[in-house]
């Protein structure tokens, strides 16, 4: 499926902290006046900033979804670090097969959206890179032995990020209908408070603001498209590659904002304001109910 782009969702986000955020520097700074834990950093035509890894956002998205999906029925995600068992990890239990439609349909949501080790995930991020100024605070702390209560490590000092604005992008291409849902309802948890990112979310780190301002669809022109309507990957498809691939039945979202269309010839695009994203995100969570019921539809 991914030799051919049926559609294609990207949403545009503003980024902004609600209270301290650090996202972890893997490898120690030469810099010896940042604190201990610092902010990730990349080096940029401006100089050297710190940064938000898509790879960051793009792990909190998943642990959330496969959260939801188990919620709903434990098959509908695999266990990434099982081997062995009925319910072990989907990259294991199909390392030996080689058709992609039975790699697809044989694989749990949750990697149906992000991928294994035998499938390609849809969805991607980019960095979250700031815009103007971001505002840092040191912090301190210590870890506490549970065995004796005294002091077992640090002190520590920690660079939080208080203020500022980072901007990136989601990419989400041949997705079914249900999948823009765990979308929208990643994003309407974060925005609750109950999704945060980074580290330190059991001391009150991580509390984000992640509003779409732009959200463009893509869609193949095989026939007219209703202006109402958004159309998941199995309306492209003939009913035998359909069912090859297990897609679920819903294969359209109805009753949305029609949006600014343009032309691209093959594609049509419409965009939508981030207002307009949440009357569009309301229709995608509703397709989330015909999952019940089993991992296979």
């Amino acid at each position: 499926m991914h030799k051919q782009r049926f559609n294609v969702l990207k949403m545009e986000f503003e980024l902004k902290p609600r209270g301290p955020l650090l996202v972890k520097s893997g490898t120690i700074s030469p810099n010896p006046s940042l604190p201990d834990m610092q902010f990730v950093r990349t080096r940029t035509p401006e100089g050297e900033k710190v940064f938000i890894p898509g790879s960051s956002l793009k792990g909190v998205f998943r642990s959330f979804t496969e959260k939801v999906l188990r919620t709903m029925d434990k098959d509908l995600a695999c266990d990434p670090f099982k081997k062995n068992g009925e319910d072990r990890a989907c990259g294991q239990k199909l390392k030996d097969e080689e058709n992609a439609a039975k790699i697809y349909k044989e694989s749990c949501h949750a990697c149906k959206i992000y991928g294994n080790t035998r499938l390609r995930g849809r969805l991607s991020f980019t960095d979250f890179m700031p815009q103007g100024e971001v505002i840092t605070e040191t912090r301190y702390g210590v870890a506490i032995s549970r065995l004796t209560n005294a002091v077992a490590f640090g002190p520590f000092d920690m660079e939080v990020i208080l203020a500022g604005t980072f901007t990136g992008h989601l990419i989400l291409e041949n997705f079914e209908t249900w999948q823009v849902g765990i979308i929208g309802l990643t994003l309407r948890a974060m925005e609750e408070g109950l999704v945060r990112v980074g580290f330190g979310k059991n001391r009150g780190f991580g509390e984000v603001t992640m509003p779409p301002v732009r959200v463009t669809v893509e869609m193949a022109k095989p026939s007219p498209i209703p202006p109402q309507e958004i159309w998941g990957v199995g309306m492209f498809m003939k009913e035998t590659d359909t069912a090859s691939y297990g897609f679920h039945e819903e294969y359209r979202i109805t009753g949305l904002p029609e949006g600014k269309e343009e032309d691209l010839g093959i594609y049509v695009r419409r965009e939508y304001t981030g207002e307009e994203w949440s009357a569009m995100a309301e229709k995608a969570i509703a397709c989330l109910g015909n999952l019940r019921g089993g991992k296979k539809p």
